[in-house]
């Protein structure tokens, strides 16, 4: 396939594309040009001095996200699903976790970490999601096949970066799963 037909394709076509037929080098290498140019694939090492700086600018929604304020009611319900069919495709994929204990608000619904854990790589097994009155609890099992549970109260769903927004129970807490891709 040439260069040009790469360019034909959208994102998700050409990601298709790269997944199976995995010896093609040049679609791989115009996928993650392509995918960084459009924001949707970050570079972070944990070593780099600035790491923090970038997670903040990789995390911020793009103008494709949900939010779901957790509430088993009818008004939520497709947000629900969408957010736990994501959640549930995350079963044996590799997700980087943010974890942010602390958190300023910077205006009408913007907000950034204060204190940011280094992102830790791990691979998601099990996902599952029960929904009760006003939380709902995401659980996984890690690498370790140890059992995980996060309380939530609202959750953000960028769809187009793909990650997930958990705002746990604790005050001014949020976990945040990114997917990893190819």
């Amino acid at each position: 396939m040439t260069l040009a037909k790469y360019q034909d394709m959208n994102l998700d076509e050409l990601r298709h594309y790269v997944l199976t037929h995995r010896e093609d080098t040049e679609a791989f290498y115009a996928y993650v040009d392509r995918s960084k140019a459009e924001g949707r694939m970050n570079t972070i090492h944990p070593n780099d001095e600035n790491w923090e700086e970038k997670v903040i600018e990789a995390i911020k929604y793009s103008q494709n996200s949900i939010r779901w304020y957790c509430n088993n009611t009818k008004k939520y319900q497709e947000q629900a699903q969408r957010i736990t069919e994501w959640w549930n495709n995350l079963d044996s994929k590799k997700v980087r976790k943010y974890y942010i204990d602390n958190i300023k608000i910077t205006g009408i619904a913007g907000w950034k970490p204060d204190q940011l854990s280094q992102p830790v790589e791990l691979i998601i097994n099990e996902p599952s999601v029960d929904i009760c009155q006003f939380t709902t609890l995401l659980k996984y099992r890690d690498q370790d096949n140890t059992i995980q549970q996060i309380e939530a109260v609202a959750i953000d769903l960028d769809i187009d970066k793909q990650n997930l927004f958990v705002w746990t129970t604790k005050s001014a807490t949020v976990v945040i799963f990114s997917l990893q891709r190819v």
